[in-house]
């Protein structure tokens, strides 16, 4: 990552910020395939809820991903089967 990412949560919500899409998804790079960054990211989710703790991800202030809670949700969620193939 070359840009700033910036962190920060209150209460059991983290919030992780990135200056681009293309940062955001840089964080499934390492597993390479659609759906094992599928699985990578419901392991994850189900971890974050069973700890009753959310991971919401932003670009540039905006929602794009929530993990944890009730159910996983949002564009770069949708995006991580088709994207860095």
């Amino acid at each position: 990552m070359t840009e700033t990412v910036t962190v920060s949560g209150e209460g059991k919500q983290i919030v992780i910020d990135f200056p681009s899409l293309g940062e955001a998804l840089s964080l499934w790079k390492p597993w390479g395939d659609g759906k094992r960054r599928t699985e990578i990211a419901a392991a994850l989710h189900e971890t974050l809820a069973a700890a009753g703790l959310c991971l919401e991800l932003r670009v540039q202030g905006k929602p794009v991903a929530m993990l944890g809670g009730e159910e996983m949700s949002g564009l770069a969620l949708r995006l991580l089967s088709q994207a860095l193939r």
